[in-house]
């Protein structure tokens, strides 16, 4: 039997069910990264918190970012330099909470000419001031040959050289999963598919209508204050609860591709390009075994659902990564794709690109507030900001604490030394034993207990690291109900895969079907669902059977 992790979703919507008897303090809307941080600060204040959320947990923007844990180089420009010295901060805590997910990694700025030398020369000594000179080193500029050692893909002897500087990379969803993993041991109670239909706010007690879309069930959740972060759904859910509520958002979409690191062979640093037009650089970031080309900034206002990555979007990034690394990269050498969307803070007009990245607490009626804006690394503040709003009504008996609680990992050394030897003794490769800590910190070894005890030791999907295990102890501990959850969100094959994680040697799909008991009809129904919905993310058709060229064809990394 599966314990620990979020525990059992059927048990976690009764326990919501029954604040009919007993209200909660709080509910949270919203199961992304800032709704999980809202939960745990909550939870660690000593409050009796719920948590629901529409679809599955960080299915919205936080599981479609830039994977970026950073101070904002970019918000200097628009002179946003308290947003810069906050983001900094937290990108130095989170480092230390999860040393597992955050990796600190040079980011590279290559160079032409002297001008552009002194520009972002004066702008990285004010980045590296506003973090307080906390960064694992100063910038400093870099000789042509060692940016080629940096960058490899970089034309050779066509440029004077290039300035680094540092900042984080992460795995947003595994992030998400974490501060739930935590908050749910604090004693929040959270559950994914289960969809508000319903909002009315109170000054003693409020309620939300909640569906769960699994079964249909549709149930009563009180409580005596609902905090409401559903990013860019936050216009619809304010909606709810207020007649005549005005929009707040400004939207916008990013997009990323994906390719094989066999076709862009970074080194162990990530790189900024000019786009065709140069008006605006994009990031090439090594990321798991891949290379992540993005973001757009774009004023998006289609289906909040169903982001998609148009044939302009890919056609931008490829144009500009094939100028700037002189390469001719095409549609078919792409291995992933995803469009999310920034709910960007309407606070002046003008390009999506100049809104400020900074979130906003409000009001929306009596007893409900909301909060939006912010960003990834920010998240933990933001959840402080919302939870100090309705503290004093909860006479919580304490401040926020969550700067001093480890996110699943207690001391990253002996964990990868216990779970490598563990793996070792399975025949587990080390690069999958060491993908098992990233991804589930101090509960790498409840996987591996999975994987021996249910013999499903090999890799998930050939030529990638996640392990069939993963499969089964993501079903039973963190709440998996769809294919989907799986291989978009808990082990981000959809996001690096061309097939998607169903390529006829996948075993997901089998898997899966083993742990939720599922029919071969509703097997198959699972995996076109899947199908459907990466192929109209990516705007590309699936591949199947074939392999792009640079993807490994055996092997697990």
């Amino acid at each position: 039997m599966i314990t620990g992790g979020l525990g059992s979703r059927d048990r976690a919507l009764g326990r919501l069910a029954a604040s009919r008897r007993g209200p909660l303090d709080l509910l949270v809307v919203g199961g992304g990264i800032t709704g999980a941080g809202i939960a745990l600060d909550a939870a660690s204040r000593g409050l009796r918190t719920g948590l629901v959320e529409r679809f599955d947990f960080a299915s919205g923007t936080s599981s479609k970012s830039s994977k970026l844990v950073h101070g904002g180089l970019r918000y200097l420009e628009q002179r946003e330099f308290s947003l810069i010295r906050e983001a900094s901060t937290e990108r130095e805590l989170l480092g230390r909470l999860a040393p597992q997910l955050v990796e600190t990694i040079p980011f590279v700025i290559p160079i032409s000419d002297r001008w552009l030398r002194a520009k972002f020369g004066v702008g990285l000594w004010a980045y590296d001031a506003l973090a307080s000179f906390k960064n694992t080193s100063l910038h400093r500029y870099v000789d042509q040959s060692r940016l080629e050692e940096l960058v490899p893909p970089l034309p050779k002897g066509k440029l004077r050289g290039g300035l680094t500087y540092y900042d984080s990379k992460t795995d947003d969803v595994r992030l998400v999963m974490e501060v739930l993993v935590q908050a749910v041991r604090l004693g929040a109670t959270v559950a994914n598919y289960a969809a508000v239909r319903d909002l009315e706010g109170s000054d003693e007690i409020c309620s939300a209508l909640v569906e769960d879309t699994v079964t249909g069930e549709v149930f009563e959740v009180r409580a005596k204050r609902i905090i409401v972060a559903a990013g860019v759904w936050a216009d619809r859910l304010e909606s709810m609860a207020k007649d005549g509520a005005a929009p707040r958002l400004r939207p916008s979409k990013g997009i990323h591709l994906v390719f094989p690191k066999a076709l862009v062979p970074m080194g162990g640093a990530a790189g900024f390009i000019p786009d065709a037009e140069r008006k605006r650089m994009l990031f090439v970031i090594p990321w798991l075994d891949s290379v992540i080309v993005g973001t757009t900034d774009t004023p998006y206002r289609g289906d909040f659902d169903h982001p998609s990555v148009e044939p302009e979007d890919r056609r931008y990034c490829l144009e500009a990564l094939n100028s700037a690394f002189e390469l001719s990269l095409t549609d078919d050498d792409i291995a992933g794709a995803w469009a999310g969307l920034r709910p960007l803070i309407a606070a002046k007009a003008g390009a999506t690109a100049d809104l400020s990245r900074k979130h906003a607490v409000y009001d929306i009626a009596p007893g409900i507030v909301g909060i939006t804006g912010g960003k990834l690394t920010t998240y933990r503040r933001m959840a402080q900001d919302a939870v100090g709003r309705v503290a004093n009504d909860l006479e919580a008996r304490s401040k926020s604490r969550t700067r001093w609680i480890r996110l699943g990992c207690s001391n990253l050394g002996a964990l990868q030394l216990a779970a490598g030897r563990r793996a070792q003794r399975m025949g587990i490769p080390s690069d999958a034993a060491a993908n098992l800590v990233r991804c589930y910190g101090d509960r790498a070894l409840a996987v591996l207990d999975v994987a021996a005890e249910e013999d499903l030791a090999g890799p998930l999907v050939p030529g990638h690291l996640p392990l069939e295990a993963e499969v089964l102890y993501c079903a039973g501990a963190e709440m998996a109900v769809q294919l989907s959850d799986v291989l978009a969100r808990r082990t981000r094959l959809s996001l690096i895969d061309p097939a998607g994680g169903i390529s006829p040697a996948s075993r997901a799909p089998e898997v899966m079907a083993r742990a939720q008991g599922w029919s071969e009809e509703e097997r198959v129904r699972q995996v076109e669902a899947h199908r459907i919905d990466l192929e109209r993310e990516r705007g590309i058709a699936l591949a199947r059977g074939f392999v792009p060229r640079g993807l490994p064809t055996t092997g697990t990394g």
